[in-house]
């Protein structure tokens, strides 16, 4: 399997939306569709390409331009977390296509995403990860973690998402957050003083 993977650090609030590609097969997917712009349809090139916008937590920064590539790209599954539900209802967020739980596989050409379910920054975070690659959102980012003082946040849960969740995971796991640098699963349990 073979992923490749583009960011867009320039949504709200410098929100990281990723477009990645099975290099397989050319089929791609959006991972927190915050941000969209010509630069992104260039990169994404073809419409029957575009197979899913996928959701990692119901906060606007990170749907904020969902709407578009919906609108755009009208075959695609916008994929949400099922436990989001409130904080997805409670925006301008549009209806998703599907709900997400703990255990579901996205399959993305030959690249399968297993969906993992990290609540505390909110009640129903999920992060996306491959044998190589993990989209943490806003549980897990370089040397920090999500804030967990807004709706439906809770720094004990979101300590133990990362201890015994992706902490477990292998250290070579590369971390893709939902705002700044990438970093590995092995260097933030060294490093992170957060957690």
């Amino acid at each position: 399997m073979s992923l490749a993977i583009k960011c867009y650090p320039k949504g709200v609030y410098g929100e990281n939306t990723y477009l990645i590609e099975d290099e397989a097969t050319g089929y791609k997917a959006i991972i927190d569709p915050g941000y969209y712009d010509m630069e992104v349809r260039m990169d994404i090139a073809n419409n029957i390409y575009l197979k899913y916008v996928l959701l990692t937590h119901g906060h606007h920064d990170h749907y904020f331009a969902a709407n578009k590539y919906l609108q755009e790209y009208s075959s695609v599954k916008f994929c949400a977390p099922d436990k989001e539900r409130y904080l997805i209802g409670k925006g301008k967020c549009p209806d998703p296509t599907d709900w997400l739980k703990e255990g579901d596989i996205i399959t993305l050409g030959e690249t399968e995403l297993r969906v993992i379910e990290t609540p505390g920054h909110t009640e129903g975070g999920i992060c996306f990860a491959t044998d190589e690659v993990i989209f943490t959102g806003d549980t897990l980012f370089r040397l920090s973690v999500g804030r967990t003082d807004l709706d439906t946040g809770d720094w004990d849960t979101l300590r133990d998402s990362i201890k015994y969740k992706l902490y477990e995971l292998d250290d070579d796991l590369v971390v893709f957050p939902g705002h700044g640098e990438p970093t590995t699963i092995g260097y933030e349990k060294k490093a992170n003083p957060f957690v």
